[in-house]
């Protein structure tokens, strides 16, 4: 058992059992999870089909390859992790941004094993009237955990975005591209240094990946030479099975 648990027991944000653990989620619920396997190293979507090498990349990040050079999603964005997601963006999101932290500071070691991390983390940043409804940004939440966790630096309030777009959730993808082209911006001169040349763009869910794009754009543009993009879960493509089997989250 977690030795914090015996201070801070957690409740299960889910099934509200004791977690037995530091964060509120219990490892029942997380075995619940459905983990993103077999997937394309650059967009975390389906990896080509009859590949099944870790390193086998898309049909569509090779005609069109993508201002980022890897997606880290360790979860589809189904139930009951949906639930999770879904919470980290109403209430205050402590509790929810602590749990999917937890989750991803491991994926992220596995995924590099010794190979150098991002310099530092940028969370993808809300545009200011939302970020005012809601009163925190998602992004920024689950940024400062993982930054904690990993011992990295996190970058506040440098990419902005400056366009108060309509919500990208039931768009088309080409829609969605229109809605968030030059929506971002970094702030540059007065004191602020520089950015890092390699940065980790943080988000709670990756879904067509075009509020990304028009983000790791932006950062190219301002001198970043490599954008990494790491998010809790991956949406499933149209036409994706909702209930299909998964494998259990270790």
């Amino acid at each position: 058992m977690d030795p914090l648990a015996a201070v801070f027991p957690g409740i299960c944000s889910l099934c509200l059992r004791r977690s037995h653990r530091a964060i509120d989620l219990c490892p029942d619920c997380e075995a619940a999870f459905e983990t993103n396997d077999l997937t394309c190293p650059v967009c975390a979507g389906p990896a080509p089909a009859g590949d099944a090498s870790p390193a086998a990349i898309c049909g569509a990040c090779l005609v069109n390859p993508p201002p980022w050079t890897l997606t880290l999603a360790p979860f589809t964005y189904s139930p009951p992790l949906r639930r999770i997601i879904e919470g980290l963006k109403s209430g205050n999101g402590l509790r929810e941004a602590r749990a999917l932290g937890s989750l991803l500071i491991p994926a992220i070691q596995s995924r590099y094993g010794n190979d150098a991390l991002p310099e530092a983390l940028v969370p993808l940043p809300l545009a200011r009237r939302r970020q005012r409804r809601r009163g925190f940004n998602q992004a920024e939440l689950l940024a400062k955990v993982i930054a904690r966790g990993l011992g990295l630096p996190h970058i506040h309030g440098r990419l902005v975005r400056i366009r108060n777009d309509p919500p990208q959730r039931s768009l088309p993808r080409s829609a969605r591209l229109r809605n968030v082209r030059g929506a971002f911006a970094v702030r540059t001169g007065g004191r602020r240094k520089s950015l890092p040349k390699r940065v980790a763009l943080i988000d709670d869910v990756s879904t067509t990946g075009a509020t990304v794009r028009a983000a790791a754009e932006t950062l190219r543009r301002a001198g970043v030479e490599e954008v990494h993009v790491w998010v809790a879960a991956k949406a499933r493509p149209p036409g994706a099975i909702e209930n299909a089997p998964h494998s259990p989250a270790g």
